[in-house]
């Protein structure tokens, strides 16, 4: 007995007659796909994207910089570091460098004078910031 022969080559179930394969062109694969596999893909690419967007949130924390946390120190402008700077609401590396260069400031009201520092913004960062004591973190 050959091994074209055997039974488990045989598509037919019969046993006799050629290999038969069925006729696929590239537009009929699909619709021979039944509605359970469409919905067992569909449940498979969600629990993939939602395991992505899961990690990916979670791994946030992994990659920010092990500085003071927002908002969590007060902050004397004539003396801060750059990241101390960086720590206060709505201040980046840019405006941090920006501060620095316009040093020595006599009140916080001063930091208006500094381009791109208005008026809103000096007000939301008052709680934040002294001129007379040194950086402390937020009671």
């Amino acid at each position: 007995m050959g091994i074209q022969d055997r039974d488990y080559m045989r598509r037919d179930g019969s046993g006799q007659g050629p290999l038969r394969f069925p006729n696929l062109t590239p537009r009929s694969w699909w619709q021979r796909i039944k509605w359970q596999h469409w919905l067992g893909i569909a449940t498979l690419v969600v629990t993939l994207a939602s395991g992505a967007i899961w990690l990916a949130r979670d791994a946030v924390g992994l990659f920010k910089s092990v500085g003071p946390s927002e908002g969590s120190l007060i902050v004397n402008v004539n003396t801060a570091s750059a990241r101390e700077l960086e720590s206060l609401p709505g201040i980046g590396p840019a405006f941090a460098q920006l501060i620095i260069q316009g040093r020595p400031y006599q009140s916080v009201d001063d930091l208006a004078r500094v381009r791109g520092i208005g008026p809103d913004l000096v007000a939301s960062l008052r709680p934040f910031l002294t001129t007379e004591r040194a950086t402390v973190p937020k009671p």
